[in-house]
């Protein structure tokens, strides 16, 4: 098979790779389509050194391609989605289904080889089976959903509640999705008109852009106390933790989806305190319920079995996987107007 890899230069190469045999409790999947995460461009434009030699891509897609010895539930054929995050299954935290802080854990694609590939290796437990009229490409899209996802739950999102979501990159409009397959109300912040079209196919009721009239809107919003729920999703060097803060009704809630790279958010713990407002971190996804079938992973899944034509709408580029270096080039250039850049074995 082959597999793109990092160089030490921080570029992709194919290579060629003997196709994984699964252990037991494993699974190997023949990948049918895997997502660039903005986290992923991180490597590719030097923001962080790249481990030589991994396969990244932790959004992936495919159909069991062989089954491992003591594996129940998958068999080959089975089209699934892959959550990708391996845990010890041992710990407090896994057994509480909240794997995401497990000390071992790591994601496919970063602590192992990932799914920019002809197939990849995961542990059974991570391999879902998709719902009818959810193919590989779709099921590709269920990781970062399942973020929003995971988000809106710390939050305890109800039907019928006003949501802001700050930012329109993949996490944003999937933050859409999954707010509006709650019965919430959704309202976005958006830089490009291809943003704003893609957050009113998902269900987005308004679209705030960013110039001065977006945020005279916003402070009206706040003024009027008509946003129950916040979702951050823009991340970086951006001071959106202290908007959220500011435009959030009293006693609102602040869900964190973005990823910052700064140690300060700026927000003024006053208007904090004085509103009694809740600012939670959302990280990856859990199963809440402690067992697979209350993943927010297996949501995420319902979700785009759903609405599967919006959904596949988030892909603006499909790339072989021949031509990853472009792939990725296209992901990371806003002129593109990409939103969800797919490769997919050619």
């Amino acid at each position: 098979m082959r597999a793109a890899v990092w160089t030490k230069g921080g570029e992709l190469e194919l290579v060629d790779r003997a196709a994984p045999e699964p252990g037991p409790g494993e699974v190997s999947v023949s990948v049918v389509s895997g997502g660039i995460c903005g986290s992923d461009l991180h490597w590719f434009r030097g923001d962080f050194t790249p481990d030589a030699g991994r396969t990244p891509g932790h959004e992936i897609g495919g159909v069991v391609a062989a089954v491992g010895a003591d594996v129940d539930g998958l068999r080959e054929g089975d089209v699934v989605g892959i959550e990708p995050r391996v845990r010890c299954g041992a710990c407090d935290y896994c057994a509480l289904g909240q794997f995401q802080h497990c000390r071992t854990s790591h994601l496919i694609g970063l602590g192992s080889d990932g799914g920019l590939a002809d197939q990849v290796l995961a542990p059974a437990y991570t391999a879902f089976v998709a719902p009818p009229g959810v193919d590989g490409e779709l099921a590709a899209l269920a990781e970062p959903l399942a973020c929003s996802v995971h988000g809106f739950r710390k939050v305890d999102l109800r039907a019928g509640e006003t949501v802001l979501v700050q930012g329109a990159g993949t996490i944003g409009l999937t933050a859409v999705q999954a707010a509006v397959a709650e019965g919430a109300t959704v309202l976005i912040t958006a830089r490009y008109a291809h943003q704003r079209e893609a957050a009113e196919r998902l269900g987005a009721s308004e679209v705030i852009m960013d110039d001065d009239a977006g945020n005279q809107r916003l402070a009206e919003l706040g003024r009027d106390q008509a946003i129950d729920v916040v979702a951050e999703a823009v991340g970086g060097h951006a001071d959106t933790i202290r908007v959220a803060v500011d435009v959030v009704r009293p006693m609102g809630r602040v869900c964190v989806l973005g990823v910052f790279a700064i140690e300060s958010a700026g927000l003024n713990p006053l208007t904090l305190l004085s509103k009694e407002a809740v600012v939670v971190g959302a990280n990856t996804y859990s199963w809440p319920g402690g067992t697979a079938g209350d993943s927010d992973y297996a949501r995420a899944l319902e979700v785009i079995a759903g609405m599967p034509e919006e959904s596949r709408a988030l892909i603006t580029h499909r790339i072989p996987l021949s031509e990853i270096n472009a792939g990725f080039a296209t992901a990371m250039d806003k002129s593109t107007a990409s939103i969800k850049v797919h490769i997919q074995p050619d």
